[in-house]
């Protein structure tokens, strides 16, 4: 495939050939397999359409465009994308992980096309290395930049301690004990004291790498309760940068924010125009029953839900908001259910990773336990009838936050957490799932009802 000429305009290109709207419009609903066989798009879609070809008529370098879940917007992607390809312009798809991957790779097969359609399908942290290959991309699912930028180690440095390591107690030394959380950014000399304190433990390798480069990175701090996390960020943020030689189309379910873009991903104002609603609050899903058991002890959680995975074999998700809980209820449950419980502890590699959630798909009656921030945020998971969140979300701000020294409020954050958990059933329209909080949520999420052990029973045997 040819690419365009480096000395020419990408949108000059474009505009030369981009056809009318009706006629580009009836070029996308012949090259969709799905539309072919139900004989419209959806009405997101549409809308979704018409942004697109609008965006691809203007000069700005970077566009965002807001879809809600399960709108369509991946059937979207691939179209424009195809439409790119055909003009021989050098076009990749981005997502924030592998997992998504997978997924445009299957609907690229909805392409109506005898030919064999090669666009690169990229995860973030592969595209960066790359970027300035492309004259066009299209990245989706963009309201998790942040975190894939946050989760990718060449970026970020993460380190999480909890009370009785010698580290935490080094950490919280002098902190109030009455103040339960705690958010700063640290200063050099504060950030190499610690570091040496490191080089004594496990985190050695780490240690020596940061220290011998510290001027490079910024350093921050949070405390929750018992658990402590420590992280280093490249300071740099042309090293974060997102953009390709070309045009970038940013496709997200919530509005992006210009200040994470600038900050994340060195997208500045001047060259972003951000395309839909303002409103991101979370609209509960028809087919899905939002449902909250306000147990007392982690012991009185673990058994409800050995109750209800007893009674009944469905595909079931569990998501922990650390990695010690995580593997507490994986073993756990694995004492009952051994056949049936998989589990993803957090920063595990892709590979396993991948392979783990294959043997949950593949089921029709595992149960995947997981810390993993890839399962609070972003993936769809087809078929899966059950998930239960014992735990409100760990407050994690984000480094943005810490970099202003704002002090953000705890339940704000987990707020926001939250609501990207309990987003991860029901993404399928025709699939029913039962969402169930093991306590009681803010007021934000007055749409859960309290109920009983005897009520989620009978609403699983009425409503699945």
């Amino acid at each position: 495939m040819r690419g365009l000429n480096r000395g020419s305009s990408i949108s000059d290109r474009l505009n030369e050939e981009v056809l009318p709207y009706n006629d580009w419009l009836r070029s996308m609903q012949c090259s969709s397999k799905k539309y072919l066989k139900v004989g419209s798009f959806l009405p997101a879609q549409d809308k979704l359409l018409r942004q697109v070809y609008d965006g691809l008529k203007s000069n700005q370098k970077v566009i965002s465009f807001t879809a809600p879940p399960a709108s369509g917007k991946t059937h979207v992607i691939v179209l424009v994308a195809y439409h790119l390809f055909k003009k021989g312009i050098q076009t990749c798809i981005v997502t924030p992980n592998n997992e998504l991957r997978t997924e445009f790779q299957k609907e690229l097969l909805e392409i109506n096309n005898d030919a064999k359609v090669t666009i690169p399908i990229e995860s973030i942290n592969t595209y960066r290395k790359r970027r300035n290959q492309f004259d066009f991309v299209l990245m989706d699912e963009a309201h998790n930049l942040r975190s894939a930028i946050e989760l990718d180690p060449s970026l970020v440095k993460s380190f999480h301690f909890e009370e009785g390591d010698s580290l935490f107690e080094y950490l919280t030394l002098g902190m109030d004990a009455q103040k339960k959380y705690v958010t700063k950014e640290l200063n050099i000399e504060t950030a190499s004291d610690i570091l040496k304190e490191m080089e004594k433990t496990a985190f050695c390798k780490d240690a020596q790498y940061l220290q011998k480069k510290l001027s490079q990175w910024r350093a921050f701090l949070v405390v929750f309760k018992k658990v402590c996390t420590l992280k280093f960020l490249l300071a740099d943020p042309r090293k974060r940068s997102i953009l390709p030689h070309g045009r970038l189309f940013l496709f997200s379910a919530t509005r992006l924010d210009e200040e994470e873009l600038a900050f994340y991903c060195d997208i500045k104002p001047e060259i972003l125009q951000i395309i839909g609603e303002k409103e991101t609050a979370f609209i509960p899903k028809a087919n899905v029953q939002y449902r909250f058991l306000n147990c007392d002890t982690d012991l009185h959680k673990l058994e409800n839900v050995c109750t209800l995975l007893n009674a009944f074999s469905l595909p079931t998700l569990i998501i922990l908001n650390n990695n010690v809980n995580c593997l507490t209820w994986a073993n756990e449950l694995a004492k009952k259910f051994s056949d049936r419980v998989v589990c993803i502890e957090s920063g595990q590699m892709y590979s396993k990773r991948t392979k783990v959630f294959e043997e949950f798909t593949k089921g029709t009656n595992k149960i995947l336990v997981t810390a993993s921030a890839v399962y609070w945020e972003g993936l769809t998971i087809k078929n899966l009838n059950l998930l239960v969140i014992p735990n409100n979300p760990f407050p994690q701000p984000t480094i943005l936050e810490m970099a202003q020294g704002k002090h953000p409020e705890y339940q704000k954050i987990a707020n926001r957490r939250l609501i990207q958990g309990i987003g991860r059933i029901g993404r399928i329209p025709s699939e029913k799932g039962i969402c169930l909080l093991l306590f009681k949520p803010s007021s934000v999420f007055r749409f859960f009802r309290a109920t009983s052990l005897d009520e989620v029973i009978s609403l699983m045997k009425g409503w699945l």
